[in-house]
């Protein structure tokens, strides 16, 4: 299973929609890929209450020297595990480490690259909290909202 062989990376703590607090431990793997070196994120809630291969998955991509790209999410932690904002708090963990820009997926099917309607509802959240942007013409959010010394457009 990928998570005995992950490295430790963060403790992350979150508050759910519903109002409860979790924790979750976080570890990752770097993989080697000739379009752009990756890392993959695994976590699981720190009480350790759930089966060995219940857990939240995410994938980031190398798209430039300072910039990665979140390719893909899937949460297979159980319900009480969704809508804690273990997406939105990696998105930053993840550009904090990198020191780099976080830039999401298109939803460009026939281009090869989606972006789910959860991923696209974690993205608006941090718009409308003014930590991250929307440009329309390349239907991208960027976290942070703009590089070191980068003014908008």
């Amino acid at each position: 299973m990928a998570w005995d062989w992950a490295l430790p990376f963060i403790s992350l703590s979150t508050t759910c929609k519903s109002g409860v607090k979790r924790s979750f431990e976080v570890r990752t793997e770097g993989v080697a890929d000739p379009e752009g070196d990756g890392w993959l994120y695994y976590a699981k809630p720190a009480d350790g209450k759930v089966q060995d291969d219940d857990e939240y998955f995410a994938s980031f991509k190398r798209i430039g020297p300072d910039l990665l790209q979140l390719d893909g999410v899937k949460n297979g932690l159980p319900s009480e595990y969704h809508g804690c904002g273990l997406t939105r708090a990696l998105i930053v963990e993840v550009a904090r480490q990198h020191s780099t820009r976080i830039r999401s997926s298109r939803h460009r099917p026939s281009d090869g690259e989606t972006r789910s309607e959860p991923a696209t509802a974690v993205w608006k959240s941090m718009v409308r909290d003014d930590v991250a942007f929307y440009d329309s013409a390349e239907d991208r959010h960027y976290y942070p909202m703009r590089p070191k010394g980068e003014q908008f457009r």
